[in-house]
């Protein structure tokens, strides 16, 4: 199991964009998110609020632009489940429960979350949209300059 991490640096989050999404949009692909961090990049206190959750519709993906990824081991395979950074058209919908959701601060404020066995996110690959292919980081509260990052599995 190949293991990927990706990254968006220096991002001005929106609260009806992804921060960043993770696809398994094919029967061929399925995965887990093992790790993910964020933190602020302002020099005044900024409330945020970022959430980790599942689509709760997911149209067609497509049209994303790719993210920063790498693979941890150098002579693993391309990964296969997509990361991207933004959408040329929808957003994914997202559920309204939330898979890990906080308040923090922008002015230096850093969140990491590291899974226990058993409790990676886990994304299972469909040939048509579904609600268990797609992972979504984004904004509900705040906007200020930060940077994101994610570490998945891939099967």
């Amino acid at each position: 199991m190949a293991r990927y991490a990706g990254s968006v640096l220096g991002l001005t989050p929106s609260t009806t964009d992804d921060n960043w999404t993770l696809s398994a949009d094919a029967t061929t692909k399925s995965g887990k998110i093992i790790e993910f961090s964020w933190g602020g990049e302002v020099t005044t206190s900024t409330l945020m609020r970022t959430r980790v959750t599942r689509a709760a519709q997911q149209v067609t993906f497509g049209g994303g632009t790719a993210g920063n990824v790498t693979k941890l081991h150098p002579r693993a395979a391309t990964n296969v489940i997509d990361f991207v950074t933004t959408f040329d058209t929808t957003q994914p919908v997202l559920a309204a429960g939330d898979l890990f959701a906080t308040s923090w601060n922008a002015h230096g404020g850093i969140v990491r979350w590291l899974s226990q066995p058993g409790e990676e996110f886990v994304m299972i690959g469909t040939a048509a949209a579904a609600i268990d292919n797609t992972i979504s980081c984004r904004n509900s509260v705040g906007t200020a300059l930060s940077s994101y990052a994610c570490i998945w599995e891939e099967d």
